[in-house]
């Protein structure tokens, strides 16, 4: 009796060490094919400083998509339009951002007229101001008749001909000394650029509102991205986020006004 008694106690122990055992194998294996998802995300080369740690809001808004869905962003800096072939060609998960007439692609573009494919899911929306001096009026229903500017990689956005830019402040400057009629850009590169300059004769107005999304690589590959992105902004709802990150309404506001929105001051 005794000696089987002394069977069952080790028999219940090597259960219960196979058991225990067992249980961490099945937890390994759980972390092992359950990992934290990465993504590797091309955007464009701003006017920032990432070398010493500072990072322009349009960065850390992506990287901030990681902190809420648990995923692992690593990002790379590329010239606009090589960080979109990036994304395109299937060199990284996707790029951000990508601004898209909708009412342009309603009508004729295809993907394939593209080159890409872009998410499912519409990040932002981002207002376009048209600079002009004031001095000088453009009608805004005949601006294929005026000499005409945007950042580059943005021309194919404006069904006129417009030239493309590198720099925000060469841009504003050739408008203010005459050498173009128009300026036509995103309202969080051109108005803060705009006071910095104190350029007081130049006069803002809304162009259009745009949809921003993220481009993903072409022929279907970039569903796992384009999940991730969709789960990213619904999250992003749910949270305070910083003044930069907010979309804003149009204010028509202009240089030498007393009261200034606090994003531009920024």
């Amino acid at each position: 009796m005794r000696y089987s008694h002394k069977i069952f106690l080790c028999l219940g122990f090597v259960i219960a060490a196979t058991s225990a055992a067992a249980d961490k194998v099945t937890s390994a294996v759980e972390q092992v094919a359950d990992p934290a998802p990465s993504f590797l995300v091309s955007m464009p080369i701003m006017d920032d400083d990432p070398a010493n740690g500072i990072e322009h809001p349009v960065v850390e808004f992506v990287r901030f998509w990681g902190d809420v869905t648990g995923a692992n962003i690593e990002i790379e800096r590329y010239p606009f339009k090589r960080s979109i072939k990036q994304a395109a060609t299937g060199q990284v998960d996707f790029h951000f951002p990508l601004i898209i007439d909708r009412d342009a692609l309603n009508k004729s573009t295809t993907i394939r007229d593209l080159g890409f494919e872009y998410s499912t899911q519409r990040v932002m929306t981002i207002n376009f101001i048209l600079y002009t001096r004031l001095d000088t009026p453009v009608d805004l229903n005949k601006l294929s008749e005026y000499r005409l500017a945007t950042f580059s990689g943005h021309g194919n956005l404006f069904p006129f001909p417009i030239e493309e830019d590198h720099a925000i402040e060469s841009s504003l400057m050739k408008l203010s000394s005459g050498r173009i009629d128009g300026y036509i850009f995103a309202e969080s590169g051109g108005d803060p650029t705009l006071l910095e300059l104190g350029l007081t004769g130049i006069k803002r107005q809304l162009y259009k509102v745009y949809d921003v999304h993220a481009v993903l690589p072409r022929g279907g590959r970039g569903q796992k991205a384009d999940q991730f992105i969709t789960e990213a902004v619904s999250l992003l709802a749910t949270k305070e986020l910083p003044l930069s990150w907010q979309y804003h309404e149009y204010v028509d506001w202009q240089v030498g006004d007393d009261i200034i929105p606090r994003i531009v001051q920024k």
